[in-house]
């Protein structure tokens, strides 16, 4: 396990800047935000080891089905849990290890600065995601119960129980574990000689 206190920080940055900008097969963060299947996610920024993506900013990518972007955003944290386990396969003496804080609702977007421009978003939605983080479970993705109806209709999810959110108090939190298989994906099936009549 790594811990960014070691050797200052500096390792972690190095480790970073690799994972982010190294051009490896599928592993790199910022090469699966121009996949097709990630169109409607987006990097916001990079603070000390945290990455912070957001899907749905743009209105137009909302109309079509107001959820397509959650899901693509929650695609997009299983991608990087892969692309973490690839990039740790190579490492001898250190594994990273991935948290996922995941949550949605309204943001302010907007661009601050004056000389040195830089694109943020704000708001509640955003500091609970950043809770969801924090309180979370070393290579899972932690939301909040108030995700559960939309997300449950592509993925299962299971209860973690209660934990104290700083400015929330206690919130019931979930585990994402994975996806519910499509009605025409067929796992185990039985042959047909061998089914019985009930």
């Amino acid at each position: 396990m790594y811990d960014e206190s070691f050797m200052y920080g500096k390792e972690c940055l190095r480790f970073l800047n690799e994972l982010v900008r190294n051009a490896c097969a599928v592993s790199d963060f910022d090469d699966l935000l121009d996949r097709e299947q990630f169109s409607m996610v987006e990097k916001i920024k990079t603070i000390g080891a945290t990455f912070m993506a957001a899907s749905g900013l743009d209105p137009a990518s909302r109309l079509k089905d107001s959820h397509e972007h959650l899901f693509q955003l929650m695609e997009f944290a299983f991608a990087l849990q892969g692309a973490i386990e690839n990039f740790n396969a190579h490492m001898l003496s250190f594994r990273f290890i991935l948290r996922i804080g995941y949550n949605f609702g309204d943001v302010t977007a907007g661009v601050i600065g004056t000389n040195k421009l830089h694109y943020d978003i704000w708001g509640d939605a955003v500091n609970i995601a950043s809770r969801m983080d924090t309180t979370g479970v070393a290579n899972q993705i932690q939301v909040p119960v108030n995700c559960v109806p939309i997300l449950g209709q592509r993925y299962n999810l299971e209860r973690r129980g209660t934990v104290f959110v700083k400015g929330k108090d206690n919130m019931d939190v979930y585990l994402v574990k994975d996806r519910i298989p499509k009605k025409d994906e067929k796992i185990d099936a039985i042959p047909p000689d061998d089914r019985q009549a009930t």
